[in-house]
């Protein structure tokens, strides 16, 4: 198998907390660009998913592997998470995954140097989770290109869709609306398609009433 993802998850339960302050989903950027570097090394192992746990206690319970997923436990209290700045909530982020990347290492028999690789790579890029959604798509005489260039932090994802000439010149630059945090507010990058020369058409993934037209 190659290890494809990373997860990071809380064992406090706060029923007050709104969704887009959840501590997993709001380690979802991070862990979606460290999961990203991941797959590029293609590590293999016994597994495709490591998911983490932070422990509020020092009372961890054992690593746990089945399925192709290998569950691990480390201590650290999200209780004052919520305190920290945005930049900081990163940090903390990426020092929980290398705590039980270091773990899940010694189970699986990894070598843990691919994974401080990444998080030299992260660091070095401010902890910006930034990229483009796919390849960008041609009209259908092949003069004009779209894209949507996707910024994922902490607490909103920014999605901007991009409509160029061949040579670069932009032609449109339009904010995508999200109705969703976290992973659910990409669905709407469902499909992208021209409807002609000068229209795009962006499609929801599973919501067939969310749809954008974007002309130029």
């Amino acid at each position: 198998m190659i290890l494809r993802g990373i997860r990071i998850f809380s064992d406090e339960y706060n029923p007050n907390e709104k969704l887009e302050e959840v501590f997993h989903i709001q380690a979802e950027s991070m862990c979606s660009m460290f999961s990203s570097f991941v797959y590029e090394k293609k590590i293999r192992t016994s597994v495709t998913v490591i998911n983490i746990e932070c422990r509020s206690t020092n009372a961890l319970e054992r690593t746990i592997e089945i399925d192709g997923f290998l569950d691990v436990c480390v201590h650290y209290d999200v209780k004052n998470f919520a305190k920290f700045s945005e930049q900081q909530k990163k940090e903390i982020q990426l020092e929980i995954i290398m705590l039980g990347l270091k773990k899940a290492c010694e189970h699986l028999s990894l070598e843990y140097a691919p994974f401080e690789e990444i998080q030299k790579q992260i660091i070095s890029l401010n902890y910006n989770h930034c990229f483009i959604w796919k390849k960008p798509k041609f009209s259908p005489n092949r003069k004009r290109k779209v894209f949507v260039k996707v910024d994922w932090g902490i607490y909103k994802i920014g999605l901007m869709l991009v409509i160029e000439e061949r040579n670069g010149t932009i032609l449109l630059q339009r904010a995508v609306p999200i109705n969703h945090p976290g992973t659910m507010g990409l669905d709407i990058l469902g499909e992208l398609k021209w409807l002609d020369n000068d229209t795009v058409e962006l499609k929801h993934r599973y919501i067939k009433s969310e749809v954008y037209t974007f002309t130029v």
